[in-house]
């Protein structure tokens, strides 16, 4: 049973950093277009920088989960690392309850914004509004998947809560 987690949380993983990375894609390719429609042939490309808006709001909001999984958030942990393991754990439960509390609002506002936007239709793409508005809910339940893994490690023992002053050093 735990393999099957393992691999699923792997494939989660490897699915959002494909997606992550065609989102940059989607949106160099529609402003180098963009540009070059309006500078070279003097046409403007009426969708490009809706579409480029769209993958930016998908980008940025599941960049938030991986950025969580990498440790790449902004922390201030020199109070909590001068306390004795234990105390940081049990610290670490009601910040971990209050974050995934938040993502749980995020997540149930994103799926109101989708049914308002069920009945919209973005104006260039002409496409359901529900298309960019799911990046809510989908976002905001990989960024508490993240979140519960790394707080769990860190209030099960598992790791310890130092980041290294909020920057990578591995």
């Amino acid at each position: 049973m735990l393999f099957v987690a393992q691999a699923g949380l792997a494939l989660v993983r490897r699915v959002v950093e494909i997606v992550l990375i065609l989102l940059v894609a989607i949106m160099l390719g529609t402003v180098l277009a963009q540009v070059a429609g309006r500078y070279l042939f003097n046409f403007s490309i009426a969708w490009a920088t809706e579409l480029a808006t769209f993958a930016q709001v998908w980008m940025v909001l599941l960049g938030a989960g991986y950025a969580m999984r990498m440790r790449l958030h902004v922390s201030i942990e020199t109070f909590v690392e001068m306390l004795p393991p234990l105390v940081t754990r049990l610290i670490m439960v009601p910040v971990a309850l209050l974050c995934l509390w938040f993502l749980w609002v995020v997540f149930e506002g994103g799926l109101l914004l989708m049914e308002i936007g069920g009945m919209q239709t973005s104006a260039a793409l002409q496409i359901s509004m529900q298309v960019p508005y799911v990046a809510l809910p989908i976002s905001a339940a990989y960024f508490a998947l993240e979140c519960a893994i790394r707080f769990g490690a860190i209030i099960f023992g598992g790791a310890a809560v130092t980041t290294g002053g909020g920057v990578r050093v591995d």
